[in-house]
């Protein structure tokens, strides 16, 4: 009977080593399973972040495009900016110079003005010492009492004591 014991305490054994090893095969195959998952999972995981990568990579892409024509249009606008300037400057020149000629016009008129007032002056005082229509009707009417005729002999005598008058030219003022 020993020997049948020892049968049956090695089956036993044996059926206690195998269902250990079934035991760690179940759970070797769960940890495959769950490692299996994860892998699946970490792959999703690393087909997103391509996915993501590209899209960045585009969006990377056109913003590098953006900013180029930005940079494009700084320049161009720079340019733009100095041309500008430079006619500004020049009309600033410009209408400096014409803010002088103006400054020497409104001299000149000023001028002018003082000499148009200093002249009607004159005119004025000229023209208070000019005789006057009614003056020179009155000397025109002595002149011509006094040029009528007389005598021959009277006329020696008076010639000799008398004022002349003369009808020439004269000059009138203004």
């Amino acid at each position: 009977m020993d020997a049948n014991m020892s049968f049956a305490q090695a089956l036993n054994e044996a059926k206690q080593v195998i269902v250990q090893q079934s035991n760690r095969i179940k759970t070797d195959a769960d940890k495959v399973r769950q490692q299996q998952q994860t892998i699946v999972d970490q792959c999703s995981i690393i087909t997103d972040h391509e996915m993501k990568n590209k899209e960045q990579a585009a969006e990377l892409a056109r913003t590098s495009e953006l900013i180029e024509q930005l940079e494009t249009n700084l320049a161009q606008l720079t340019v733009a900016r100095e041309q500008a300037e430079a006619v500004i400057d020049r009309q600033g020149q410009r209408l400096g110079g014409l803010q002088d000629q103006v400054a020497n016009l409104e001299q000149k008129v000023a001028e002018q003005s003082d000499q148009i007032d200093k002249l009607t002056g004159e005119r004025d005082s000229f023209k208070s010492a000019a005789p006057s229509k009614d003056d020179e009707a009155a000397l025109a009417a002595m002149a011509a009492l006094l040029s009528t005729k007389k005598s021959p002999a009277s006329t020696k005598e008076s010639s000799k004591g008398a004022l002349r008058f003369d009808n020439g030219p004269r000059a009138e003022a203004a």
